[in-house]
């Protein structure tokens, strides 16, 4: 899908259909209809107390209906490519059977850790909280959704657990949630793990992803299963984004054979959400006629960033901890682990600018006086780059 969205001038629209643009043109055309109905107009001087009244009465208003009404609103919102308004937009999903999803509240499993190395069962109840630390001003709990025996001896176990609300934020990666701020007997640790997502947390889905997605939909009413069908139906499933669904072809498995490489925005998807997806495309019947298709976790390769950051000088030590602090969130967040920056993130198939990164971070913060990279751009295949380390030193303590 391409990213630019060409820019369509409505104005020279509605005056190569020859309706006026501006005042002088409504008082020409007025004045040649008057002279065609036989009329003599003697003084149409701007001075003249009758033209003065025809500017008021007639040119203005029609001037403000053609630019502010037809130009600026109805034009635009008759086109899905350049729709703002909610109603029009949802208009246009309407015609392809589509609704703008709601938000939902993110499901998965959440490790919990045994404090000794054996010991009794033991009880972790329903709604124990675990926690984030804080990320740009904002702490995330997810709660267990069923009381849950830790059996005898048993070193951990994963339990169910619910985000206290719903919204995207709460994709986060992993090791995010790691802080009982009401200890648990027995228990010495709680975290999520990698995959640990099993229902994505969603936010009630925006104009422009409703957009997307209805304009794959006039690809995906062909008869035959092509990439727009699939696309369709895993968004539509899962709360994926259409962006983030990358196809593989040429037959992987052999003729009639195709993957679905699915990417989160946090984190990574657990195997029960893949389970799910492929059920529901394969085994519900849901596949064109001869179809293959399997769903695939989106690959990640491992990189290790590092990076010196020159606080400027008149920084209080405890705002330079709190800086570096907030970089690091900032970077796991280009790298997919929260959603609480507006950051340029990794993706597939494209080169992840550490250049580009470095301009962003200035840009949010302005206690950096520079930045310097350790590593170069990561080009990626079809894969993703994920974070196995992240060092970040302050370069005036060097």
């Amino acid at each position: 899908m391409a990213d630019e969205t060409p820019i369509i001038d409505f104005k020279r629209i509605v005056e190569n259909a020859g309706i006026p643009t501006t005042e002088d043109g409504w008082k020409v055309l007025f004045k040649q209809d008057v002279e065609a109905e036989g009329g003599l107009i003697a003084n149409d001087s701007p001075y003249s107390p009758f033209w003065r009244l025809i500017t008021a009465i007639v040119a203005k208003p029609a001037n403000w209906v053609v630019n502010k009404v037809l130009i600026e609103k109805i034009l635009p919102n008759l086109f899905l490519q350049t729709a703002t308004d909610s109603d029009f937009i949802e208009a246009k999903a309407w015609e392809h059977d589509l609704t703008r999803k709601t938000e939902e509240r993110n499901q998965g499993k959440v490790r919990f850790n045994r404090a000794a190395s054996t010991g009794p069962s033991l009880l972790i109840s329903a709604g124990t909280v675990i926690q984030t630390d804080a990320i740009n001003g904002t702490v995330y709990r997810v709660l267990t959704v069923d009381d849950v025996i830790l059996p005898e001896n048993q070193a951990s176990v994963l339990i169910p657990v619910i985000a206290e609300n719903a919204g995207a934020a709460y994709n986060l990666g992993a090791g995010y949630y790691h802080i009982l701020p009401e200890a648990v007997t027995g228990i010495g640790s709680a975290i999520n793990d990698d995959d640990w997502i099993d229902v994505l947390g969603a936010d009630a889905e925006s104009n422009q992803d409703l957009k997307l997605r209805t304009r794959n939909a006039f690809t995906a009413a062909a008869p035959w299963h092509i990439d727009a069908v699939y696309r369709a139906m895993l968004t539509e499933r899962s709360g994926l984004d259409t962006e983030n669904i990358y196809f593989e072809h040429d037959a992987p498995r052999g003729p009639g054979t195709a993957n679905a490489f699915i990417l989160l925005d946090t984190g990574v998807p657990s195997q029960t959400l893949i389970d799910d997806l492929n059920d529901y495309v394969m085994a519900k019947g849901y596949h064109g006629h001869g179809d293959d298709l399997l769903v695939l976790a989106m690959p990640g390769v491992h990189v290790s960033v590092g990076l010196t950051v020159y606080p400027h000088v008149y920084l209080l030590d405890e705002e330079v901890t709190a800086l570096l602090t907030n970089i690091e969130n900032f970077i796991r967040s280009a790298f997919r682990e929260n959603t609480d920056y507006t950051v340029t993130r990794t993706k597939p198939q494209s080169r992840f600018s550490f250049s580009r990164l470095g301009q962003e971070l200035h840009k949010e913060f302005a206690g950096i006086d520079s930045l310097s990279w350790q590593q170069t751009d990561i080009t990626s295949q079809n894969n993703v780059p994920r974070l196995t380390a992240l060092t970040i030193e302050n370069g005036n303590d060097v």
